[in-house]
């Protein structure tokens, strides 16, 4: 008989209940889970629904509150008005830090579809965009980037089936976005971002965002300038005068960076979440907490709920210091998690 109740055995695993009447009700229960709930449910278990099962963790079948495809991914509770994910995998992302570096799929990605991407000086993966997404959204939710570059955050939107929007400066930048992601070319706009009250934009359930690192990148080693010059390419986001990466001063660059968040307040939905990707720097010998400093600032309007540490372990170490003090190989990066309170406007 085909088995359609899955129970945690003594050993915690979810395998099938031995009950051979609890499956024929099952059946039955997941026939009318799908006739009340088809319209909410995750498109993937929709798809899969020939082999859905329902799932109780105890066995008992009229507590029954969840769903599963493959049992080594967990349930799906339908209690889940957050996101779509699973049990394990809601478990496996709420680990405060993770590793992760650039992937040979997206880079191919980007150049087959854009072919001068390379030109963008500090690209992200859309890989890792998509896991933020699919944590903090629904299918269909609105998602926007304030700082979309070459368009990593609406390639990720694409790809789990969400609603791209974002701003982008550069004109040549904003080109390629549009070209990877033609689907969003009206909610994609050549424009700063601190005009995003301007756009009239509709209510934005989540917002993803890696804005300019300070004037990084107007400082950077001779090598990598060099390198990319020889190259014929970018070696920092732009020429342009209102170009927040062209801020020398630093409170002044942070004042105006939040001013930008700050509007965007505006445009989120009450309980949608922000995540601002962003690292501390060092400038002229001198330490810059640019990230505790942003988080500082913005706490003054967003509830600042926690952080993730991204770690890249595949950047060459360099004896900065050597042999007369310390100083450190930066290779972590701050993902603040801040949201807009529950019932605000």
């Amino acid at each position: 008989m085909e088995k359609f109740l899955y129970i945690k055995n003594v050993k915690r695993d979810i395998v099938p209940s031995q009950n051979e009447d609890d499956h024929k009700k099952a059946k039955v229960i997941l026939k009318k889970l799908y006739k009340d709930h088809k319209k909410e449910l995750p498109s993937r278990f929709i798809e899969n629904w020939e082999i859905v099962k329902l799932y109780s963790p105890s066995g008992d079948i009229l507590k029954a509150n969840a769903i599963l495809i493959d049992p080594k991914d967990g349930a799906y509770s339908l209690d889940n008005k957050f996101n779509d994910l699973t049990g394990k995998q809601w478990t496996k992302f709420s680990c405060s830090w993770f590793i992760f570096n650039a992937l040979s799929k997206d880079l191919k990605e980007e150049r087959e579809i854009s072919g001068d991407s390379k030109d963008h000086p500090a690209t992200f993966s859309p890989t890792m965009i998509e896991q933020f997404i699919n944590f903090f959204t629904k299918e269909k939710a609105k998602v926007f980037d304030p700082f979309l570059g070459i368009g990593s955050t609406t390639v990720a939107c694409l790809r789990t089936n969400r609603i791209g929007y974002g701003t982008e400066l550069n004109k040549k930048y904003f080109k390629i976005a549009v070209k990877r992601t033609p689907e969003f070319k009206d909610n994609i706009f050549n424009c700063d971002a601190r005009n995003v009250k301007k756009l009239k934009l509709p209510k934005i359930d989540f917002s993803i965002s890696s804005p300019p690192y300070w004037d990084i990148l107007n400082r950077s080693t001779n090598k990598f300038k060099k390198s990319r010059e020889d190259k014929k390419l970018d070696v920092n986001y732009s020429d342009s005068s209102i170009d927040l990466g062209n801020i020398n001063d630093y409170d002044l660059f942070i004042d105006e960076l939040s001013k930008i968040y700050f509007d965007l307040y505006s445009i989120m939905k009450p309980g949608g979440y922000v995540i601002v990707i962003i690292k501390n720097i060092k400038k002229s010998g001198k330490f810059y907490p640019l990230a505790w400093d942003l988080a500082k600032k913005l706490s003054e309007k967003y509830i600042l709920k926690d952080e993730k540490i991204w770690i890249q372990d595949k950047i060459g170490l360099a004896p900065y210091g050597y042999p007369y003090d310390w100083v450190s190989n930066i290779l972590h990066h701050y993902c603040l998690i801040l949201k807009k309170p529950n019932g605000s406007k």
